[in-house]
């Protein structure tokens, strides 16, 4: 799992990413990239390093981070510092885009009940996609 900037102008990431080991090679392939906008992150179990990722529709992952010991509290404690970052970002109402971006997002809010189902089913089409099963990162 990693975070990213869509833009270099961006204070804050605004996509995550969901990555893990191809079936074929071994190389790191990338399952999923999400807006923000409509996921959700959550410190699940601090104390197994466990983060929960929950989409707008409600289904959720459950991440172990996977470091070397002498490098796992510190590697957790950025991810924990990164969340309350973004949490704290977004509840002064501040939203982590430029203002060009902002204004084209103003533009989504008049979207009409069919157009929100087609970007529902696109996200679901694109959770779907994501085999927690397949990868190593995830364990049960």
């Amino acid at each position: 799992m990693g975070v990213a900037a869509s833009s270099p102008a961006l204070e804050l990431p605004d996509l995550l990413l969901l990555a893990g080991p191809s079936k074929e090679n071994g190389h790191l392939q990338l399952f999923g990239l999400f807006p923000l906008q409509f996921v959700q992150l959550f410190i699940h179990d601090e104390s197994r390093c466990q983060l929960k990722v929950k989409f707008r529709t409600g289904r959720a992952f459950y991440l172990e981070l996977r470091a070397p010991r002498e490098t796992l509290d510190r590697e957790f404690g950025q991810w924990v510092r990164l969340l309350y970052r973004l949490r704290f970002h977004s509840a002064l109402g501040a939203v982590p885009f430029t203002q060009e971006y902002s204004a084209l997002e103003d533009d989504d809010e008049d979207l009409t009940e069919e157009e929100e189902e087609e970007e529902e089913e696109e996200l679901r089409a694109m959770e779907a996609r994501l085999n927690a099963q397949a990868s190593e990162l995830w364990r049960p």
